[in-house]
């Protein structure tokens, strides 16, 4: 929450006083802005190996059966809502104006040209993760579990540290520029019907995915949804699903008998099948990049590393965004500009997204108990 705060502080600030701020200053943070971009890319690709690293080989504990369902079921779910996602992004696109629609030109000119060479990229740090996890797991179980610990410990301790403490200042000097160039006031005036859209959209498919799971039968789909509500109530107060964890198992042990599966589906869940950033991502980033001579093998391909990646996404504040900023980067030609935006919009609705994720979860669990006792 203390987060949501400071970012809403400096983006409200920088709407309303930022045409007070030196010109001088204005070139320094956004050159600070920039360099902390390079640093964020050139990180996370190491990041992308520790998470899937980490949770593949926690993965590997459970029976291989039940991860090959759970796996796919999860990628099959995140897939659905990545399509769905996409026709409300088409419909928006479609009957309104885009973000794209607003130039971003070159006003201000960084201080100074900072680049990091890649030295690994995002799938090659994918593909090794996974490869390596299960091998060394395989071949030294204990030493492998060790190594993970340590290596999640490390991840979360430079996320939450060093990564995460710097957005606001990420966001501040990109934010000024786009003040510059009476970006932020355009968007704030004219594209609050959009978020309320993607928040309606997102709510509502959850809401039907009750629905689903109890197949609608209205008596069992509304307890359903009210034994989550304290789980809701935390997510949304708190951003982040491993607090909300505790009661969001505790929700979906009340919504299936088998309170077993249900201990062992939550707590992966809770990083890995994410309804609310399948909405928010996939659309905001149709309407950014709607006009932009986008073809659909780029769209294509954005959606597959997307799906890919949120098996390494880690669950604290901005850590969805985090990770799909090389991938927007790369393959929607998103520029720093844009990246900080997302970034911004992201945190902003953070609440929404992740009380969604939560809702989300627990349908998801009671959907999954149902077919794994059929498929058993």
């Amino acid at each position: 929450m203390l987060q949501l705060l400071t970012l809403l502080a400096v983006i409200t600030s920088v709407v309303f006083f930022g045409h007070l701020v030196p010109m001088e200053v204005k070139t320094f943070l956004y050159s600070i802005s920039l360099s902390i971009k390079e640093i964020l890319l050139f990180i996370m690709p190491f990041i992308v190996f520790a998470l899937i690293f980490s949770s593949v080989n926690n993965l590997k504990q459970s029976a291989i059966k039940f991860i090959l369902l759970l796996i796919i079921t999860i990628f099959l779910s995140n897939l659905a809502s990545s399509l769905i996602a996409y026709s409300v992004g088409h419909f928006i696109t479609q009957n309104t104006y885009s973000i794209q629609d607003i130039t971003y030109e070159e006003t201000i000119v960084p201080l100074w040209s900072f680049r990091i060479p890649a030295l690994l990229s995002n799938f090659y740090a994918l593909a090794c993760g996974f490869v390596l996890s299960i091998l060394v797991s395989t071949i030294l179980p204990k030493k492998s579990k060790e190594l993970s610990n340590k290596m999640l410990d490390l991840t979360l301790f430079i996320l939450k540290t060093f990564l995460t403490p710097i957005i606001p200042m990420f966001v501040l000097g990109l934010a000024l520029k786009m003040e510059h160039d009476q970006v932020l006031p355009i968007i704030f005036k004219d594209y609050s019907i959009i978020f309320i859209i993607i928040s309606s959209a997102t709510y509502l498919y959850v809401f039907l995915l009750y629905g689903a799971a109890n197949s609608f039968k209205i008596t069992s789909w509304i307890a359903s949804i009210g034994n989550m509500i304290p789980a809701f109530i935390t997510a949304m107060s708190t951003m982040s699903s491993n607090i909300a964890m505790p009661l969001t198992l505790e929700g979906s042990k009340k919504n299936v008998k088998q309170h077993d599966i249900a201990s062992s589906v939550v707590p992966i869940t809770a990083s890995f099948h994410l309804v609310g950033d399948c909405f928010f991502i996939i659309i905001l980033s149709m309407i950014m990049t709607f006009g932009g001579a986008l073809s659909a093998t780029d769209y294509v391909t954005f959606l597959l590393y997307f799906l890919l990646f949120k098996f390494a996404i880690v669950a604290v504040p901005a850590g969805g965004i985090m990770v799909m900023l090389p991938v927007l980067e790369k393959y929607l030609k998103f520029s720093p500009e844009m990246l900080s935006l997302i970034t911004a919009l992201y945190i902003v609705f953070d609440p929404i997204i992740t009380s969604a994720n939560v809702m989300g979860n627990g349908a998801f669990t009671m959907m999954f108990t149902k077919l794994y006792d059929k498929l058993k």
